[in-house]
């Protein structure tokens, strides 16, 4: 009868529920017809000036992301997708091929010109059944490892590969590429190798169950004599990663300064540093992982009148790092991902180098 559910009774119960989300955000006189054959089905929205939208169905009972692709390139009208529930990517790559998509806890997208309407709906964040994913987040040390050597490293390469140069165990690394090719943020041949990565998207998804205030242990401090006094006492310290404003631009901050340290309060007193809990312009952070200090980069930083060379953190190390700070620091996010899509070939390498 519709498209894509083999059990009709579940079928049944998920356009129901899913449809009448869809009913609870029409327009007041706007109404909603579902029409069913053998074969297809199609919702049509009836606006007060009598004036129709007619949609198809096409229902899944579960749809992930590496699916909608084939799913979107099999359509060839207007179609309204119908699952029991559409997780963030699955919903945010349906909105980019401008397919229109509900589901029975309360997503919801739908898009028509004529007659013109626009429905959006908020529904559950989490699968409410998760029993048939093994993997359904990015947390942890292990998974941060695996997601920085697949923005850092260039494939093809295949998992023993990866988990060498992720230094993580083989069963662990296997796990997150699955659940990463699920989400379709990375894509692999009929050799299970991985040939693709979408690592502008893979940072996003990993800031959503990353943060570099709450993952790492951050304590805050002041530099009395402002920043531009921090930059040089940097070489008392035997290690250290600077992250956040200054890696991305190599200009010195005015109000926050956020370096990795192996110990935060013993790097407090060798820098002079004063704790405090209001106005600090200093973040000592104790790294989620050794992993932070890898891969890292010297930069050239301008403080004042003088100039510092600087390590820094690797350039997707930065991203996240900024995604997840405060003030401006998602906008800086942005502006590196767009220098870094021009300067591939600077910042990424092979797994052998």
């Amino acid at each position: 009868m519709f498209h894509g559910m083999r059990n009709s009774r579940t079928k049944g119960t998920t356009i129901t529920q899913a449809l009448a989300c869809v009913r609870r955000r029409l327009p007041p006189g706007w109404t909603a017809e579902e029409r069913g054959g053998e074969r297809t089905g199609t919702l049509t929205l009836c606006g007060t000036d009598r004036r129709r939208a007619d949609f198809a169905l096409v229902v899944r009972k579960g749809l992930v992301p590496r699916d909608v692709r084939a799913l979107v390139a099999e359509t060839r009208e207007p179609t309204l997708v119908i699952s029991s529930y559409l997780g963030a990517r699955a919903r945010e790559l349906l909105a980019q091929a401008g397919v229109s998509y509900a589901d029975t806890t309360g997503n919801l997208r739908l898009v028509a010109s004529s007659p013109a309407i626009f429905l959006e709906g908020v529904g559950a964040e989490k699968d409410p059944d998760r029993t048939a994913r093994p993997l359904h987040s990015l947390r942890g040390a292990a998974a941060g490892r695996v997601v920085r050597a697949l923005c850092e490293f260039k494939p093809p390469f295949g998992v023993r590969t990866l988990a060498a140069a992720a230094s993580t165990p083989l069963g662990t690394v296997s796990r997150v590429v699955s659940f990463l090719e699920t989400e379709a943020l990375l894509t692999r041949d009929a050799r299970k190798q991985v040939v693709s990565v979408d690592w502008p998207a893979l940072l996003s998804r990993w800031a959503k169950d990353y943060g570099v205030a709450t993952t790492n242990v951050m304590r805050s401090y002041l530099e009395p004599r402002g920043l531009d006094g921090l930059w040089p006492k940097l070489s008392r310290l035997s290690r250290y990663a600077a992250t956040g404003s200054i890696a991305a631009t190599g200009v010195a901050p005015t109000r926050l300064a956020m370096l990795y340290v192996d110990d935060p309060e013993a790097a407090a007193r060798s820098l002079d540093l004063v704790t405090t809990e209001a106005g600090a312009n200093v973040w000592l952070l104790q790294p989620y992982d050794d992993v932070v200090f890898e891969r890292t980069r010297r930069r050239r930083v301008t403080a004042g009148q003088s100039s510092t060379d600087l390590v820094v953190v690797s350039s997707p190390q930065t991203v996240v790092d900024l995604m997840t700070s405060p003030g401006r620091g998602p906008q800086e996010a942005e502006a590196l991902l767009e220098t870094m899509k021009g300067t591939v070939d600077e910042w990424r390498r092979g797994t052998r180098s």
